[in-house]
Order: C-alpha cells, then sequence, then structure tokens
C-alpha cells in the first residue's frame, strides 16, 4: 500500500483515492489489514472515512473511461456544489439539475470499478482474533495451527502458489507441509517464509521477535535506506528486531519459556517486575506504575499458570513478588509489601 498523508485527508480526497476505493468496493487481505491498522491509529478520522465509504457503495456502475484531468474537474464541480448548497437555504432543484451530478459521480465512480477490475486480487479466506484477556487456537484452512495470544488479529489467504498471513500481534504457527510457501507479515515489513515448521512471531511494541522451535524459516528484513537483508534462523534460534531504528540481532533462543504462553504458563527464570508489567500490558492493556524503582530489581525464578483474569493474574504477581496494588483503570500502582528482604 502506498503511503499517503490520508490524516489530512477530506472526505472528497478519501473518494478520489483508487486504494481506498479499492478497499471500499473489493476488499482484500492486505489493504483491509492496511485500513483497518490506519484506522486504529486515527480515530478521528473514522466519521469521514465512514462518510466516504458510504458515498462510494452508494454508486450503481457503467462502462465509462475518463482520463485522470477530467475525473478531477468532474470531482471539482461536483464537490463545489455539494459544498455551496450546504451553505445555501434550500431551495427547490429542477430535476435535470440533480440528473447532471449524479451523471458525473456515476462516471467518474465507474471509471475507478474499471480501474479496479483491471487488476487481480486475492480474497480474504480467513480472518480470527482475540480480545485482551483471551487466547484462541484456530486451524487455518491449509490445516495449519495457529495460537493466537490476547489483543492480536490474524488474515490469511492462500493461492496456488502461496499462503500469506497479515499479523498483528502475537502468534505461534505449527505449519503444514506442502509444496506452497508459507509467509508471515507484519505491519512493519518484516517477513517470515518457511514450508513447514514451527514457529513464534511477536510484534508488540517497538520490537518485533521471532523464534524458530522446528525447521527452518527465512526472514526478510526490511532496511531504511538499503535492500531488505534476508537472514535464516536454525531451529533454537531468534531474531530481535527493532522498529524504530531498524536494527536487528540474531541470538539462541530459550525457546520453552518463550513458547509456555502456548500452554497458558509462565516460566520465569530471573523474571522482573518490568517483565512482569510487559505481560500485563500485552495481555490485560493494563499499565503497571511503579512507587520506588528499587522494585525494578526484584526477581525471581519458577513458574505458574496464566489466569486470563487480569485482576487474578496481578494478584499472583503480587505474590510472587512480596508486593503490593491498587488498580485504577488500565493503571495499576505497585508498592513494596512487608518484609521484603533484598
Amino acid at each position: 500500500m502506498t503511503e499517503k498523508a490520508y490524516h489530512l485527508y477530506t472526505t472528497r480526497d478519501f473518494i478520489l483515492d483508487e486504494d481506498f476505493q479499492q478497499w471500499v468496493l473489493h476488499p482484500d487481505v492486505k489493504n483491509t489489514y492496511f485500513w483497518e491498522t490506519w484506522l486504529r491509529e486515527h480515530p478521528e478520522k473514522r466519521a469521514t472515512i465512514e462518510a466516504a465509504i458510504t458515498l462510494v457503495r452508494s454508486i450503481r456502475f457503467k462502462e465509462y473511461t475518463l482520463t485522470e484531468q477530467e475525473k478531477g474537474r468532474l470531482w471539482d464541480n461536483i464537490w463545489e456544489h455539494q459544498t455551496n448548497e450546504e451553505e445555501l437555504p434550500v431551495r427547490r432543484k429542477h430535476w435535470w439539475t440533480n440528473w447532471k451530478y449524479a451523471a458525473a459521480i456515476i462516471l467518474i465512480a465507474a471509471t475507478s470499478l474499471w480501474l479496479i477490475q483491471q487488476r487481480s486480487f486475492k480474497p480474504v479466506t480467513y480472518s480470527v482474533y482475540t480480545h485482551l484477556g483471551e487466547v484462541k487456537r484456530a486451524w487455518l484452512p491449509d490445516s495449519s495451527l495457529v495460537v493466537l495470544n490476547a489483543g492480536s488479529r490474524l488474515l490469511y489467504t492462500g493461492k496456488a502458489d502461496q499462503r500469506e498471513v497479515w499479523l498483528d500481534g502475537e502468534a505461534y504457527f505449527h505449519v503444514r507441509h506442502n509444496n506452497q510457501r508459507f509467509i508471515v507479515h507484519t505491519y512493519d515489513k518484516l517477513s517470515v517464509e518457511v514450508l513447514g515448521t514451527q514457529f513464534n512471531v511477536n510484534s508488540f511494541g517497538n520490537k518485533i521477535m521471532v523464534v524458530l522451535q522446528q525447521g527452518q524459516v527465512k526472514l526478510n528484513v526490511p532496511a531504511a535506506h538499503a535492500p531488505e537483508t534476508q537472514l535464516y534462523l536454525q531451529p533454537g534460534e531468534m531474531l530481535n528486531y527493532n522498529k524504530l531504528d531498524g536494527s536487528y540481532a540474531k541470538s539462541n533462543a530459550p525457546v520453552s519459556r518463550l513458547l509456555a504462553w502456548t500452554s497458558s504458563r509462565v516460566e520465569m527464570e530471573n523474571y522482573t517486575l518490568s517483565d512482569a508489567a510487559a505481560f500485563m500490558q500485552q495481555v490485560f492493556g493494563k499499565r503497571l506504575i511503579m512507587a520506588d524503582s528499587q522494585l525494578l530489581r526484584y526477581q525471581v525464578s519458577g513458574s505458574m499458570p496464566v489466569i486470563y483474569n487480569a485482576d487474578t493474574m496481578m494478584t499472583q504477581f503480587a505474590k510472587v513478588f512480596n508486593v503490593k496494588f491498587n488498580q485504577k483503570e488500565e493503571y495499576i500502582y505497585i508498592r513494596k509489601g512487608s518484609n521484603r528482604g533484598h
């Protein structure tokens, strides 16, 4: 999807935009992923988007062809008259005046439809999402297993030579082996390509982490001012990618600990309150506020079950770290417990 200054667009601009028209009239996995993500990041534009969607969908089409200049002039005329009519007192119009503007709308929209129909799009064949505090196991149409962590969403499509997934959040994949490539895309343009394997992708926050449990994967790592880099992971390896500066590092991975969430457990090895804060933020959307920076030094080791209830989970953490907490909406305030030793 071409990057544009959509945050500055008016309803008219969206209607004129062919990528927007494509999404409204012929949604596919790529444009649906883009626009849904963009709306989440720009909720103030929702009313504008909905108005543009209504206008685009209300049109019925015939085959016409217009140049870009003709389309622009027609829309300028349509919008100018619509704007003027909003400012003038209501008055009776002749039928031919209304028809003139309606015909112009049909001409411009029909042209856009014709252009869209010349392209080949892949249909969305499967989608799944999770709310905060929820984990789902699902079978993709190709019989691959996916475990979707809390607050995540996934779109899947398949065609003759490959299967593609668009992921926002965290998911564990057990990919069914066949002759089709299996590619997982993140919104930050990093992609993971496999044939048949078991791996985890986490794109929450400012980093993307890919952990390989079995098989082999090829990573296409984006770079700001250079061609993308291709890396390969072997079982037991992981890649950490920084979304902010594009840096990345490959290392050995504590696989069982990083994938414990798929079995609804937290495996803790020198686990800190900072780690607990990241967990509560990702899974429940809760932010932990520390009353004392020394609290960040607290570490524990062991394991405990994940209970998908924020209050219950925080109570478990409080017992493990011997701290007290108060919750106010999405904020959880942490303070020292009694008789804590260092």
